[in-house]
Order: C-alpha cells, then structure tokens, then sequence
C-alpha cells in the first residue's frame, strides 16, 4: 500500500527533533521521502511544530591543572546529532545561539599576553568545526552572539549567515561600555558608555535573548537589558526577594525570568523561578512562578547540592544544568526527566549548544552511497 505524501509528511514531522538519525534514515528509504524531508518547507514546519531546539550538546568551561594550568572547553554531546570534539584549549565557552557558540581567550601565538585573553573573541560551528575569529575587542569582556536578522529570520538555516556579538565590560570605577561587533562590516561599533561598573566587573554568565532584546546579568542586582533594533540600553534592578545567584534566563512564553537555587525553613534547597513582568506605565514586577525541590529530583545525597550548584540552563525549553557530587546533571522541567550528562570536578560553567538538525540532502538513490550533509538553525 502507498501512503499518500500528505500522511507521510505528517507522520515525519513528529519525529524526535533530538535524534536526527531518524529523519537521515527516513530520507534514505525512497527518493520520494528524501525529497520530502529536504524541502524548506519540511523543515520550517517541523521547527514549527517542535517550538524551541533541543539539546545537542553541553561547553562545559574546564580548569585542568595536570600539566602546569590551563582553561579549556570540552564539548559533551547529549545528543547523536552532535559530533565529539577534541578539547578547545586556552579558551571558554561565553554564549551559544542560533546554531553558533561564542568562545573567549586568548591568541594562540608565543609570546601572546595573558592578561589579554578576555579581548579576543571567536564564533564557532560545533557541527562544521568552523571557526571566525573577531577583532580585539575594546578590553577584558562578557559578551552574547545571535543572527544579525533578529525577529526577521526563522533561523532555520542561519548559522553561515551575517551575525552581531554584542560585548560589555567594566571595573569600578569606570562605567559599564557596550560594544557591538557585525560579521558584515567585521568590525566593533564606537563604545557606549552607560551604568557604573560593580567591583567586580560584569557577571559571565550567558546572557537571556527574548525578541531582539538582549538581557545580561550586570551584578547580584542589576540587569542591563539592549535592544538590538534600537541599539538603547537600560539597567532593571531586581527585588530583594530574588536574593543574590540569581541567573538569566528565557522562559517557555518567550518572557525574561532568572532562575536560583535557595534553601527553605527546613534548610531543603529548591530552584525557584521568577517571571519579569512590565505594567502599562512601564514599571517592572518580578512575580515566583514555580518552585522545584532538587532532593526529589536529584539521585544525590541533599547535602551534595549547594546554591552555586546551578552552573546553566538552556533557553525557552525549561532544561537546567545542576552539578552535585562532581557529576553534572540535566534536568528537563517538562518532563521531569533527569539525565546525568558527564562526572567531574574541573568544570566551573556550562554553555548548553542547541539547535535544530536536519538533513540537507540531494536525490538519493537506493543501493548508491550517497553524501548527507546538515542544516542546523
């Protein structure tokens, strides 16, 4: 019996977006299902269909100590979809989005400068192993990349095309500058000078990106939100009642929330999530939405767990990085599942890499050896 193409599609489309062998096998079954699988609009309904993109991989940021110190990022697949890498020595992990990570360190030359690494910056493929490096940025820097179109590309097929990374930095008593780097002009903007600078500099944990609106952790109070379309910044404090460890994230709705583990009366920790909300006159509230206790999630003794245990989270899926008894752990809100990604006591920070991919593919014949490449977004 021949299926209608209509039917087939519909059955395809809800395969797992986490294990895309399944759409390469599905293509290599006949020409007509490779076809289907290979159009656009294959691929633009089941991103559709699937919301945000999985998981593929974690950057866990590393301090290795064996041979004399050095800081590195290891890629941990979580998924197939996602190849092994050797370890990206003298560098870090500061953001991945929209099919690219953005790393930080320093120059890979004799002689180079240490206390220069936080200047030189670099976006780079996972899947493709490309890597671009950028132009110094202004000085020592956090920074976030994302697609150049913002709200006007689907970022299906993105991850070659034209991107921004927006940089900040700043030490007391200097103020807080903003940069922004275009893979176009490949060059920074003029900085923008805008809020006093905490002791400490910056926080370096990804920034949350909700539209075209970029929100990064300046303190354990102050959020510095930018526009991208706009290029205007502005500083959100938050509550007390958020307390300090606070980290940015986007919610499933697409609003901006952050997230930190806290202890109750019983001295029981939780993850406890807050929700930004802005009234008509432009006021911002913070509103908790849910409440996690990890002893019930996690398989550890509760002791193990502490309120730097948070390391990372990926964005508008619900999925949290938890690291407890030098084991890391992903933990998806959804469904509840808890999936231990790695062991370990050098990492410091993790970066969740995800994406969609599917296969990118010509005609296929049956008994041929045919080439599948990726299209990731």
């Amino acid at each position: 019996m021949v299926l209608l193409e209509e039917l087939v599609e519909e059955v395809l489309l809800r395969l797992p977006p986490s294990e895309p062998a399944c759409i390469v096998r599905a293509a290599l079954v006949c020409k007509p299902w490779c076809r289907l699988v290979s159009a656009p609009r294959f691929r633009r309904r089941f991103r559709d269909l699937h919301g945000a993109p999985p998981v593929l991989g974690v950057l866990c940021n590393l301090s290795v100590w064996d041979d004399g110190g050095r800081f590195a990022t290891r890629l941990i697949p979580t998924s197939p979809a996602c190849p092994r890498r050797d370890d990206l020595l003298f560098c870090h992990a500061l953001d991945a989005r929209h099919g690219r990570v953005l790393l930080g360190g320093v120059p890979s030359y004799p002689g180079a400068d240490p206390l220069e690494a936080g200047r030189h910056l670099a976006v780079w493929d996972p899947v493709t192993y490309g890597l671009r490096a950028l132009p110094p940025a202004l000085a020592d820097c956090k920074a976030a990349v994302a697609c150049a179109a913002g709200d006007g590309c689907d970022h299906l097929d993105c991850h070659s095309g034209p991107f921004v990374v927006v940089a900040l930095g700043g030490f007391e008593p200097e103020d807080i500058w903003l940069c922004v780097y275009s893979s176009e002009a490949d060059s920074w903007s003029e900085p923008t000078y805008l809020s006093r600078a905490p002791v400490y500099g910056v926080s370096c944990q990804p920034a949350a990106l909700v539209g075209n609106t970029l929100y990064f952790a300046i303190d354990g109070s102050r959020i510095l939100r930018y526009d991208l379309a706009t290029r205007e910044a502005s500083v959100i404090y938050l509550p007390e009642t958020c307390g300090y460890g606070n980290r940015l994230m986007t919610l499933e709705d697409g609003a901006v929330g952050v997230a930190r583990v806290d202890s109750d009366r019983d001295a029981r920790l939780s993850l406890c999530l807050w929700s930004m909300e802005a009234s008509p006159n432009g006021d911002i509230g913070w509103t908790k939405i849910r409440v996690i206790e990890l002893n019930k999630l996690l398989p550890v003794d509760e002791l193990l767990i502490t309120p730097n245990s948070l390391v990372g989270f990926a964005h508008g899926i619900g999925v949290f990085f938890i690291k407890a008894n030098d084991r890391l752990f992903m933990i998806d809100l959804k469904s509840g599942k808890v999936k231990m990604v790695c062991k370990g006591s050098h990492f410091y920070t993790v970066v969740p890499y995800t994406s969609f991919y599917t296969p990118a593919l010509g005609s296929v014949t049956i008994g041929e050896t045919s080439g599948v490449d990726a299209s990731i977004g």
